[in-house]
């Protein structure tokens, strides 16, 4: 069993937490002593959760903790030990620090990673290492609240690069409203798609969800019912040589596909895309009754909508189980609302 500590990116911090959760979930990864405090996630596994991290969207970085402790004036007090970690000899290390929250220490952010350094380096006295700040072999991090410190060699570090080469702006069909890439990417880690399942989103739209379920090892399926929606789709999709999905022009509430292991969709708001005419909480219970059918059993189903609307009000007619619900307000104007069934 190991000591793991997950940094969580501040901007929509609740989708942060239970995407992580959801990823863990999806990959069979169990947690044990889970301690949450402001943007972190400590927790005990006997299974690497590294496959679960780089799923994520809204997580800044996995560490295998080594030391907590506490700052206190310019001085580094460490107060416990986790993880015996094996150092090869004669490679390099460098140490950064993650500020969360206001500065309550006097120390300087280089003056506490030269302090750190020297901790570590004589921590592991024996392996010889030598600090390299460009390219080093071995990094470690602080993560810094208040006043506590939590160091840890880094497992795993967000690219954001790797989302922004498929946002919506430069994809080859833009679609006004479509969701940042990020976000979609959260949205259907939630449905605890793994690699492997077959992924459904009967209101794709530009196709976002399903370059996400994709990226994710999963055989996709969206439908909808703009034919302009549908040839976007095809044309993004193509695109980014996304050749393991369908796409059929179709109504949400009359789907035309027999089983699925997960659903995640954004149904349209009237806002920039249209509902063709129907009562978006109408057209929003009659998708989840027909999308009932097509579920597997224990299977999960994300969606969002307005606050405004209550989609829970929705969900409480049917018999699906609610798991989850996270508010995300966009702008003055648009909480979206979402919300993890079962």
């Amino acid at each position: 069993m190991k000591k793991y500590l997950a940094f969580i990116c501040g901007h929509f911090l609740p989708i942060g937490y239970e995407e992580f959760y959801a990823c863990l979930e999806a990959e069979g990864i169990v947690c044990k002593n889970v301690l949450e405090e402001n943007q972190i996630i400590i927790f005990d596994s006997e299974k690497d959760p590294t496959v679960a991290a780089a799923r994520c969207a809204f997580l800044h970085a996995l560490i295998l903790l080594t030391d907590v402790g506490e700052v206190v004036e310019d001085k580094v007090h460490f107060k416990a030990e986790h993880n015996h970690l094996e150092i090869e000899p004669n490679k390099s290390f460098a140490v950064r620090v993650r500020k969360i929250g206001r500065k309550e220490i006097k120390l300087r952010s280089v003056d506490l990673e030269r302090i750190l350094g020297g901790h570590i380096y004589h921590k592991f006295e024996e392996a010889k290492l030598d600090a390299n700040l460009k390219a080093p072999y071995y990094s470690f991090i602080a993560v810094l609240l208040k006043k506590k410190l939590f160091l840890g060699l880094e497992l795993w570090s967000q690219d954001r690069k790797k989302y922004a080469v498929r946002e919506p702006g430069v994809r080859d069909y833009f679609r006004p409203g479509a969701m940042r890439t990020d976000f979609a990417r959260a949205i259907v880690n939630l449905s605890r798609v793994k690699q492997g399942d077959t992924f459904f989103d009967p209101f794709c739209g530009g196709g976002g969800f399903l370059l996400e379920a994709f990226e994710l090892g999963a055989y996709s399926i969206g439908s909808d019912l703009d034919g302009f929606a549908i040839q976007g789709s095809k044309e993004n999709l193509s695109q980014f040589k996304n050749f393991n999905t369908s796409i059929y022009r179709g109504d949400s509430r009359y789907l035309a596909i027999k089983a699925v292991d997960a659903i995640a969709t954004d149904p349209p708001y009237s806002l920039q895309s249209s509902t063709h005419g129907a009562d978006l909480s109408d057209l929003v219970y009659e998708f989840l009754i027909d999308a009932r059918k097509v579920l597997k059993s224990n299977g999960f189903l994300v969606f969002s909508a307005p606050a405004a609307v209550a989609p829970e009000k929705i969900v409480e007619k049917t018999d699906y189980k609610l798991v989850t619900l996270i508010d995300c307000v966009i702008h003055k104007s648009l909480t979206r609302r979402i919300l993890v069934l079962r």
